[in-house]
């Protein structure tokens, strides 16, 4: 073979290679252009126009509450106790209600089961009515409850026993419970058994028979402290555990009533740290209850007429105490003094309105949707990103578990496909917005526009949890936004 048969050769086999390369090349290519042409899967979002509203809501599990009270008797009936509670619950205005159940008839003896039935009536008329109660039973209303309180703690233990199975068949109705059945009006004050073993002792046989979803209180935090035989305030490691500490919150009845809240708070500093009784100033005490009541409610009424429930004082250490319910009836002078005073804080939102305008809107948890966005590649993502902004302007969080679920409805069919999410509502606490990321398998869905709405209810009750985002105050779902899939 000669030289330019050789050269000729080289080049038809190096035209040859370069043909099949671009064949290959063009092979590839249009396979990838088959294949992503097969992932592209456009999709458009667009957040929905909100703006946060300055209603009040009607939410469970805060508010103001009206206290309604009862006497056991084996002088009345099961049917007369329905019959109260069903009126008491129709002219109640509020979601929240304060129940008494006074026992000075048995102060001596057992309930009878006459007794019993009038209990479990009652709070079967409330759980029709979907109330949440605040439930507190004593042995007094008149200040004698040296006299008339049980002359041996075994009674009061056997009380809380006889009681219980009525109470834990009422979970979904029954919120907290308020005291260990002693003191005047069923405050552990001016009692027979308010020394701090007593104490623990009764609030101990109350937490083991009272079930664990059911939230305890007591009226101090030094009484807080010496239960649980430790003096730092509960942590986010601990809530929601169902343990004693993770259960037992406070109550306060002379809330803002003076520089000690009637009692709740002393003159001194603590000094020891092994003095489980000892109570602080009412710097201490405030940011004990801070922490503390991130995890467990607080409420009470507020009482006399004095410059610490002055409306800028009394803004700032409800948002502190984290307070979420309050008496509507009393203090009258106070809850005056407040209708009469103008908010001038810095939210713009309530500019105008009443100091109890503004504190009525922000008792317990206060939900408002703040933004939303969507992160997807339509070609390298298998599922878009869906991420939801919360803030709670409210002085506390929500304590019970709320079942959140986003839909999406098709606007051409109004098919619904229905998210349920892993938000945990209690999380939801403090300044700063929470944010939530919810996955969507945007690659299964049929072209067209969709809505997408958030729905959050109590998992108890079965009462939507209502926003504070304009024009849906009322509404059980809010808009977040239109998802368009090509």
């Amino acid at each position: 073979m000669n030289k330019d048969e050789i050269i000729m050769k080289k080049r038809i086999t190096t035209i040859f290679h370069y043909i099949v390369f671009l064949f290959c090349l063009t092979v590839g290519l249009c396979l990838l252009f088959f294949v992503l042409k097969q992932r592209y899967h456009p999709a458009k979002y667009t957040p929905a126009k909100i703006s946060e509203s300055a209603a009040t809501l009607s939410n469970p599990y805060c508010g103001f509450y009206q206290l309604n009270g009862y006497v056991l008797s084996d002088s009345t009936s099961a049917d007369i106790a329905a019959n109260w509670g069903a009126e008491r619950c129709s002219s109640d205005p509020y979601q929240v209600m304060l129940l008494e159940i006074n026992l000075k008839e048995y102060s001596g003896t057992a309930i009878s089961q006459k007794g019993l039935d009038e209990l479990n009536a009652i709070l079967d008329a409330c759980t029709d009515a979907k109330k949440q109660l605040i439930l507190r039973f004593l042995y007094d209303w008149d200040g004698q409850a040296l006299s008339t309180e049980p002359a041996n703690i075994s009674i009061i233990q056997n009380h809380m026993k006889q009681i219980s199975s009525i109470v834990n068949s009422h979970v979904d109705c029954v919120y907290l419970l308020q005291g260990i059945f002693t003191g005047n009006n069923g405050e552990m004050n001016h009692t027979n058994f308010g020394a701090p073993e007593s104490v623990r002792v009764l609030m101990e046989q109350l937490a083991d028979v009272i079930d664990n979803k059911i939230f305890l209180s007591v009226r101090t935090p030094a009484q807080l402290r010496s239960i649980l035989k430790n003096k730092s305030a509960l942590e986010s490691s601990e809530a929601y555990s169902e343990t004693l500490a993770s259960r037992l919150g406070l109550y306060n009845d002379g809330m803002l009533g003076s520089v000690y809240d009637l009692g709740s708070y002393d003159d001194t500093p603590f000094s020891d740290p092994h003095d489980l009784e000892e109570k602080g100033t009412r710097a201490e005490e405030l940011l004990f209850q801070r922490q503390l009541c991130m995890y467990v409610p607080n409420g009470g009424e507020v009482t006399v007429d004095n410059p610490y429930n002055d409306l800028p004082n009394a803004l700032s250490d409800l948002a502190v105490m984290h307070v979420s319910y309050l008496n509507a009836q009393h203090d009258a002078a106070v809850l005056d003094k407040w209708k009469n005073s103008s908010y001038t804080g810095s939210d713009s939102l309530f500019s105008g309105k009443s100091g109890y305008d503004y504190i009525s809107a922000h008792l317990g948890y206060r939900y408002v949707l703040t933004g939303s966005d969507l992160s997807y590649h339509a070609i390298l993502d298998n599922a878009a990103t869906l991420t939801l902004k919360i803030n709670n302007r409210g002085f506390a969080p929500a304590y019970r578990f709320f079942t959140t679920t986003l839909y999406l409805t098709d606007q051409k069919t109004n098919k619904k496909t229905k998210i349920l999410t892993t938000i945990d509502n209690r999380t939801i606490i403090g300044e700063n917005d929470s944010v939530f990321t919810i996955d969507l398998d945007i690659r299964s869905m049929q072209s067209g526009s969709y809505n997408v709405t958030l729905e959050m209810k109590d998992s108890y009750t079965g009462l939507p949890i209502h926003f504070a985002n304009l024009g849906y105050e009322s509404s059980e779902e809010i808009p977040v936004g239109t998802l368009t899939v090509q």
